[in-house]
């Protein structure tokens, strides 16, 4: 089993929240980074140099399987990170009840140049705001 932060259109009531039936939620997290609006989704950026920025959601288990079918859905390619869209990595959790715990997560793998950013980190709150469905 891995555990998994999702932090966008995965998450319950979005709109990608049946592939993650299944999972074993676990709790609310908050992880280092920061997140853009790439459109009809959010991508989480890593600079852990800097220390900045926390990006909020939610931390479930899953198995392999789920996990591989959730690598497509991402657009990430084994093993070729240039063709994926996101590529899973390991983060520690900063807050929630994982707190210090490493779990993977979905990192964004395109220029992000063009894409608004989502200062607070928390994309539920930043569709109410802009008044967007997902």
């Amino acid at each position: 089993m891995t555990l998994l932060f999702i932090y966008g259109t995965l998450m319950p009531g979005l709109r990608l929240e049946a592939e993650m039936h299944g999972a074993g939620f676990v709790g609310t997290a908050q992880v280092p980074g920061r997140l853009v609006d790439v459109g009809r989704f959010p991508g989480l950026l890593l600079d852990l140099s800097t220390g900045d920025g926390q990006v909020t959601g939610e931390v479930y288990e899953v198995d392999d399987a789920q996990l591989a079918r959730l690598d497509v859905v991402e657009g990430m390619v084994r093993g070729d990170r240039d063709a994926s869209q996101y590529w899973r990595e390991a983060v520690s959790v900063l807050s929630g009840p994982l707190q210090g715990q490493p779990v993977q997560t979905y990192v964004y793998n395109r220029p992000v140049d063009a894409c608004a950013p989502i200062p607070h980190g928390d994309y539920r709150r930043y569709i109410r705001e802009v008044g967007r469905e997902s």
